[in-house]
């Protein structure tokens, strides 16, 4: 598969927890992915947190990881070590990001197939 773009901007978004402060500011809780397209890992992550600790800790869990293979092995590690009170929010909001993820992979193939057949 030929690939024009080697990466893809994902977003994921759930409630945020209204027993928080960042409920308080924020309805919305978001994670931004850029993910390879080659390696389906992820090269960059940021997230609605209102310390840069807490997105830099998150962004720490996630950079490098593939997200497909160790997508389990991911939710696990901040199930265990993301102590924040949006650390539910975080995990629905990468589930959606997940599933924009395999979506958007299917319309690339599709793109990239049609593309092809008007080559030919």
């Amino acid at each position: 598969m030929t690939i024009k773009n080697k990466h893809l901007y994902v977003c994921g978004n759930s409630k945020c927890p209204s027993n928080s402060t960042l409920g308080s500011l924020y309805d919305t809780f978001a994670v931004e992915l850029i993910i390879d397209l080659q390696t389906e890992r992820i090269v960059d992550a940021s997230c609605v947190l209102i310390t840069e600790l807490g997105r830099n800790f998150v962004r720490s869990l996630l950079v490098g990881r593939h997200f497909i293979n160790d997508f389990n092995e991911i939710i696990a590690d901040i199930d265990l070590y993301y102590q924040g009170i949006p650390q539910k929010a975080l995990i629905s909001a990468l589930k959606v990001a997940q599933n924009k993820y395999k979506q958007s992979l299917q319309k690339i193939m599709e793109a990239n197939t049609n593309q092809h057949k008007n080559v030919v």
